[in-house]
């Protein structure tokens, strides 16, 4: 199988998960269906544009590293994109509609899925990689990196973040707060990530990635600050 095939393979496989673990994670009882509805449209149109939107800017500007601009023209896509795309997609949908409440938490474990087996693909297919390492990195008894090992890095980080999101929803944790707990983690892995991927720094010693990351972080962050639980004053 050769490694496109293999990475469509994963990227379909997390997709199928996905969804499947909708069934999991129910929505909450007073989220009306059509607002349910409308946020799902809106979070899956969000983020295949905004994956191929804020991905455009790296294209036209070479701010992706060198193998991988060799390898694309324009068209590529970014998974910050998707996130952010989706993220904001879902927030005016729910003001048009006049929705205030929290409907994240349903969303955490498909995109950690999702993410978990699109960066196994990207392992599969050899993109997505780090800096050149000093000394080849052994992992396993068969398989031998000799640059840092990025998607396999974030791979991990989004199996692990799933079974916290299911663990969480089991124990009913930050209820109305799990994706936004999730996407703030990712956004500083990502971050610290960048630093040893070979994309072009103009934005003082920042790659544009990076720059995607402070959004999502604030992003996450604020609703996270935002829906805390407030203390009664005494």
């Amino acid at each position: 199988m050769s490694g496109e095939a293999a990475y469509l393979l994963s990227v379909a496989l997390g997709v199928m998960l996905g969804a499947l673990s909708l069934r999991f994670v129910a929505s909450p009882s007073n989220v009306p269906a059509d607002v349910r509805r409308h946020v799902r449209f809106a979070g899956f149109l969000g983020g295949v544009v905004g994956a191929y939107l804020l991905q455009l800017p790296a294209d036209l500007f070479a701010w992706s590293a060198p193998a991988a601009a060799g390898l694309r023209p324009i068209g590529g896509r970014t998974v910050l994109g998707g996130l952010l795309g989706g993220w904001i997609a879902v927030e005016i949908a729910k003001a048009r509609l006049g929705y205030r409440g929290a409907t994240g938490d349903r969303f955490a474990l498909p995109v950690a899925l999702g993410l978990t087996f699109g960066r196994i693909g990207c392992l599969l297919r050899g993109c997505c990689e780090g800096v050149m390492l000093d000394v080849p990195w052994q992992v396993g008894s068969a398989l031998t990196v000799e640059r840092v090992p990025v998607a396999l890095i974030e791979a991990y980080f989004h199996a692990a973040a799933s079974g916290w999101v299911v663990l969480a929803t089991m124990r009913n944790w930050i209820a109305g707060r799990r994706l936004a707990a999730y996407l703030s983690a990712y956004a500083v892995v990502r971050f610290s990530l960048e630093f040893v991927r070979g994309h072009p720094r103009p934005f003082a010693g920042l790659t544009y990635y990076q720059l995607l990351c402070v959004a999502l972080g604030l992003l996450a962050g604020l609703t996270w600050f935002s829906r805390r639980e407030r203390r009664p004053r005494v």
